[in-house]
């Protein structure tokens, strides 16, 4: 299983000392075929949180009548909020920069839709210096034995003051509390 690029000790460095990324995105469903509706950021300097980023995108494609009633966010609302994905990916990087822990609660899903979102819309980013950590595999380590990893029954479990409403700027900042509860 593995949690991130870097050792434990480099992750407990970058909480303490370092520049901390956590992301969200929400999307049209789960398939090759689906994009990001929304995705939200929070940077933390040193373990404080110093700004955050959320943008909703008109996706190209149909939404997933499930994933409309897990995030709320309709095909209506998006054409009225909603932003280009070209803009909204430039804008993500932008907030991201270089040199910094990227973290995300089960990764691995946040990172291909990214990923899939750059090839499909011929976007090329590679920021410097990013390492990444999945708060699902960091959890399941620090705290083996939990009946779930879900990060509303982490939140619990950790006594985080969050929520977890897949709205992807909650999330991100409920997952900042769960990873920062975990390095400490």
């Amino acid at each position: 299983m593995r949690i991130c690029d870097s050792t434990l000790p480099q992750i407990a460095e970058y909480a303490r000392n370092g520049r901390v990324v956590v992301f969200d995105t929400e999307t049209t469903g789960c398939s090759r075929h689906d994009e990001i509706c929304q995705i939200a950021a929070a940077e933390y300097v040193c373990g404080e949180r110093t700004r955050t980023f959320s943008a909703y995108i008109c996706p190209t494609c149909e939404m997933n009548p499930f994933a409309e009633e897990v995030h709320g966010i309709s095909m209506d609302f998006l054409n009225e909020h909603g932003i280009a994905p070209e803009d909204a990916m430039r804008r993500f990087f932008e907030f991201l920069g270089d040199d910094a822990l990227l973290v995300a609660h089960n990764n691995k899903f946040d990172m291909r839709m990214l990923k899939q979102e750059c090839e499909k819309f011929d976007i090329e980013e590679t920021p410097g210096g990013i390492e990444t950590c999945d708060t699902l595999a960091l959890a399941r380590r620090r705290r083996p034995g939990l009946d779930s990893y879900a990060l509303e029954n982490l939140i619990d479990e950790l006594g985080i003051d969050g929520v977890n409403s897949h709205d992807a700027l909650d999330d991100t900042l409920a997952c900042a509390g769960v990873f920062f509860a975990l390095m400490r």
